[in-house]
């Protein structure tokens, strides 16, 4: 058993056993965000994946990124939980990405740069993560814009504006995003939206769900 000092020692400077989840989240940022900029000169384009609660003496992560010979490589790094001081090992050829999504921005829509003359777009509880664009009446594939992990991806389902305005696959080196309509819609005008859900795979093979509202139109 641990005597009371040992183990007040032991919980210095990060949450407490029973933290709530506010704590070990706050934690886990500090550490990601120490972690990546140990890792700064080392890796470009770099991203972390966080251990959430770490062991008793320290905030554990992987930092994945790129290397000045434009290699994929990963580093562990710890964070002590007492003094804050942060180690990171060598480089290691191997990735561990952890993919999220993200909103499209203005810029992000206007880069992607889509053909079509009609639109839809899914829209969740953080904005608009999916845009498509399409040809009404034509062959040529649809083309939609999605971002995961601060990377753009492009993505295509065949058909045209016509085949996706019900829900579809778009499909494209980076993955797939497919939609799916889970209701009818409660909006009328030009552009109703309709409940859907988004389940989108990364090519690193990470599957990601959101629900939300599939909005076609002019």
């Amino acid at each position: 058993m641990l005597k009371p000092l040992a183990a007040a020692l032991l919980l210095v400077g990060s949450p407490a056993f029973g933290s709530s989840d506010d704590a070990w989240s706050a934690f886990a940022t500090e550490v990601e965000n120490a972690c990546l900029a140990a890792a700064s000169n080392a890796l470009d384009d770099a991203s972390a994946v966080v251990d959430p609660f770490g062991s008793e003496s320290y905030g554990l992560a992987i930092v994945t990124g790129r290397t000045v010979n434009d290699r994929a490589a990963s580093m562990i790094c710890v964070l002590n939980k007492e003094t804050r001081a942060v180690q990171i090992g060598g480089e290691l050829e191997i990735a561990v990405l952890q993919a999220w999504l993200q909103p499209l921005s203005a810029n992000d829509i206007e880069n992607a740069a889509l053909a079509g003359e009609l639109f839809c777009s899914f829209e969740g509880e953080i904005g608009t993560v999916l845009l498509a664009a399409g040809y009404v009446a034509s062959d040529q594939p649809a083309e939609a814009a999605i971002k995961l992990s601060n990377q753009m991806t492009t993505l295509s389902a065949e058909g045209g504006f016509n085949t996706i305005v019900k829900g579809t696959l778009f499909t494209g080196p980076g993955g797939s995003a497919k939609i799916e309509l889970t209701g009818d819609s409660t909006e009328g005008g030009e552009s109703p939206a309709h409940p859907a859900t988004l389940t989108v795979q990364s090519a690193i093979g990470a599957d990601l769900r959101a629900d939300g509202l599939w909005r076609c139109g002019p």
